[in-house]
């Protein structure tokens, strides 16, 4: 077999064996290099990834922990308040012997429970309930009894014998609730003692939403496919997130024994997945918070790293073909080019050269077929190609100016035609139009006089003013000291245009456009103002950054009506005056806007001002 390759690869041709060596020489590091990283990358984002479960579970325990000290801290408020101390002890007797309360009774717990229960929607109702189960809530009274025997739910009991501790009941659904509310509750409980004989007077009941779990974990960023859970210290459930299978991870784990005794950060087999198990148990509340994190999610990065890593090869196998193509195509071009070259000299083509030419054999091929090249040319071209070319100028020559001229007499005629008709707006039009033209085109130079500018701008004015009916009015205000400037051409005239069609067109009452250039220092300032629509304080700090910014090809692209055509202007004046030239837009919405330039003047200009 090597053999064979060996036999193959010295009949191939050079451009084969330069393909095969750059392939070779490049692949094989890039190779090592990408198998190298992505073990070590791939390690560390897994890493990362569990300690962030990690976290996450703390976060979520630290929350729990804040909002169930206040509700412990809500459960506390009636023994500093004698009011309802002094209410509950009025109502004693056996659990569900009680009777109906006084209003007056009735409305100061109201009060004070609604008062408790303000501003906490996650808290369905705040109870205070005496030793004989009168019963007082911020609760609506048709949806729930005034009295209530406790005995008939179990978890009462317990809370019955404690010693005034707060208890957290898991879900349940109390019997004082009366009406359709069948839904689950999380309870804060606590029995109420007298401060000073510490006799029990009666209980309070703060009822939590299951919701409000919920909202504690919708804060963190937690994976949709991670389950999480919160026990108590006899594991049992208080609230349960399933992952996004829907499958309770809670009954899974029961099966296999008590969540205690689960290695917390270790892996995990639950049903045919592997999870992350992730347990932290808070010394204050007693509560544990469980998180079952597939691996599968946690080494998602990973996944997607050696697809990339995979595609990212794949690129490169094709980029390094191209380049090794391209760098044997390069080595062994002159020949090639030397080789079509000729076949095109058999057909009659002289024109063909041999570039580049390089300083080793094929350079010398080259410069000798070129010279030979040349000679013949200039020969070809000496006898018939020259004498066509210098037809073909004479005709161009002849034909750029009669095209102008041409124009200019049809103008002029229409002129004459208007004026013996005594139509003196269209003769002014067409003579404002014809000194447009004459200005556009004649002008070969890209610098002209103020006043020449001032000129055309005033042939543009005559034809808006005649288009407008009279209704646009614009004044001048030019320094003598300055008609001389050097400017660059056609730069006020799209200053004008926009004033007259994005401020004044559309006003019934028409509008002015004040035009003014003076002198200040040495530089020439050169103001566009009129009274039209204006724009916002924000739309004008917008504009005029829009146009300071630096030219781009999707900028050269757009279209000029997104800055009013200023952003051109701006552009030529920075390419011809550099950071010296400056345009600014001001203004305000309903009272116009005004355009200043700024343009340095000249050494020899500012020299004969002097």
């Amino acid at each position: 077999m090597i053999q064979w390759m060996n036999g193959h690869f010295r009949e191939s041709n050079l451009r084969t064996r330069l393909l095969i060596l750059f392939t070779v020489l490049i692949l094989l590091p890039l190779s090592l290099q990408g198998m190298v990283t992505y073990r070590h990358f791939s390690a560390t984002m897994n890493d990362k990834t569990e300690q962030y479960t990690i976290d996450i579970v703390r976060q979520i325990s630290a929350n729990l922990d804040r909002q169930l000290k206040d509700f412990e801290r809500l459960s506390l408020m009636p023994l500093y308040d004698q009011m309802v101390l002094s209410i509950l002890a009025k109502y004693n007797g056996s659990m569900g012997s009680g009777t109906w309360v006084q209003s007056d009774d009735y409305m100061k717990m109201k009060l004070y429970t609604s008062g408790q229960a303000y501003d906490r929607p996650e808290i369905r109702g705040i109870h205070l309930i005496s030793n004989s189960g009168v019963l007082f809530s911020n609760v609506d009274a048709m949806a729930i009894d005034a009295v209530w025997d406790g005995r008939q739910d179990d978890w009462f009991t317990s809370l019955a014998r404690s010693e005034g501790e707060w208890r957290i009941i898991p879900p349940h659904k109390p019997s004082y609730y009366s009406g359709s509310d069948a839904e689950a509750y999380i309870s804060v409980a606590r029995v109420i003692r007298e401060p000073k004989t510490l006799a029990r007077l009666g209980y309070i009941l703060i009822d939590v939403k299951l919701e409000a779990f919920g909202g504690i974990l919708s804060n963190l960023n937690v994976e949709k496919e991670a389950g999480l859970m919160i026990v108590d210290g006899l594991q049992r459930l208080l609230y349960e997130r399933v992952s996004a299978d829907g499958i309770s991870a809670y009954e899974e784990i029961m099966k296999q024994g008590q969540p205690q005794q689960f290695e917390s950060g270790h892996r995990k087999r639950l049903g045919s997945s592997d999870y992350l198990f992730v347990q932290h148990h808070s010394s204050y509340s007693g509560l544990s918070v469980i998180g079952l994190t597939p691996i599968a999610v946690i080494q998602k990065e990973s996944r997607e790293i050696m697809k990339f890593t995979l595609w990212f090869a794949v690129v490169c196998v094709a980029i390094v073909m191209i380049l090794a193509v391209m760098l044997s195509y390069r080595i062994t071009r002159p020949l090639i080019v030397l080789k079509k070259n000729m076949a095109s000299v058999e057909q009659g083509d002289f024109n063909k050269r041999v570039t580049p030419l390089t300083n080793d054999e094929f350079g010398q091929l080259g410069r000798g077929f070129n010279k030979m090249m040349e000679e013949i040319n200039r020969l070809f071209h000496e006898v018939f190609v020259l004498g066509i070319r210098e037809k073909e100028a004479e005709l161009s020559a002849l034909q750029s100016q009669i095209n102008p001229h041409f124009i200019y007499n049809t103008l002029e005629s229409i002129n004459m035609m208007a004026v013996q008709r005594k139509h003196a707006e269209v003769s002014d039009m067409v003579s404002a139009l014809g000194k447009l033209l004459r200005y556009t085109i004649d002008k070969a130079g890209r610098l002209i006089s103020l006043q020449e500018e001032i000129d055309f701008v005033q042939s543009y004015v005559r034809i808006q003013q005649v288009r407008y009916g009279g209704k646009l009015q614009v004044f001048y205000d030019i320094d003598d000291e300055v008609q001389d400037c050097r400017i660059p051409k056609l730069i006020m005239q799209p200053l004008v245009e926009n004033a007259v069609y994005h401020g004044i067109d559309g006003q019934e009452e028409g509008g002015t456009i004040w035009i003014s250039a003076l002198r200040f220092e040495d530089e020439l300032l050169i103001t566009v103002r009129d009274n039209g629509k204006g724009m916002g304080e924000e739309e004008i700090d917008a504009l005029n950054e829009e146009i300071s910014k630096l030219p781009s090809y999707q900028s050269l692209q757009r279209n000029d009506e997104d800055e009013l055509g200023l952003n051109n202007i701006y552009q030529r004046i920075l390419l011809i005056y550099g950071e010296g030239g400056s345009l600014t837009v001001e203004g305000s919405l309903g009272q116009g806007l005004a355009v200043t330039i700024t343009i340095p003047l000249q050494e020899k200009e500012a020299e004969q001002d002097v």
